[in-house]
């Protein structure tokens, strides 16, 4: 059995602070108490925590599927977390995760190929008012410090986002409390 080497990323996937993903849970609560055979699925009784974790697991499952049919790359995201900042005035969610290096690296080739990301990466890459890059345009295109794949993957969560039908992810409620 050979050993993965494997690299810690994240994916700004679009969280779940006024989100499509956000939209969808309530969606989800919403289907359970409103036919009334389900009063314990209310806002108050949900395990939020819980609840995102099912929910990045079949939204990461599904990208995994989207980047495989739309790039021909097979990524497997493992160690699946949700970071979630303090306060979301400044950032939103993010999952953190670990991928394989050399799909990475694969990954990484193909989109460095893609014309429109390169200009959404420079676009991504420029300060401006209210906003100061961390890494510049050239930074990120010679991957200093492993961040292009942060990039990359964003710009493609974005894509993935704009095609998103509510019924594709498949995760489950998880209450505070089972009803009696």
């Amino acid at each position: 059995m050979t050993k993965q080497n494997l690299i810690k990323t994240s994916i700004a996937f679009g969280g779940f602070y006024e989100s499509i993903h956000d939209s969808n849970i309530e969606h989800m609560i919403e289907a359970y108490n409103q036919d009334g055979n389900c009063p314990e699925y209310n806002f108050d009784n949900i395990d939020y925590k819980k609840t995102h974790q099912s929910y990045i697991e079949s939204w990461t499952s599904n990208f995994k599927s989207y980047l495989l049919n739309e790039l021909e790359v097979n990524i497997d995201f493992k160690k699946l977390k949700l970071w979630s900042p303090k306060y979301y005035n400044y950032d939103t969610d993010v999952i953190d995760c670990s991928i394989d290096i050399e799909q990475m690296k694969s990954l990484n080739k193909k989109i460095l190929l893609n014309d429109d990301f390169l200009q959404w990466l420079k676009n991504r890459t420029t300060s401006c008012d209210g906003f100061i890059s961390f890494y510049s345009y050239n930074d990120a295109v010679n991957n200093k410090d492993n961040k292009l794949i942060m990039y990359i993957l964003e710009y493609l969560a974005n894509q993935y986002n704009k095609e998103f039908i509510y019924d594709s992810i498949e995760f489950d409620i998880h209450l505070i409390k089972e009803a009696a």
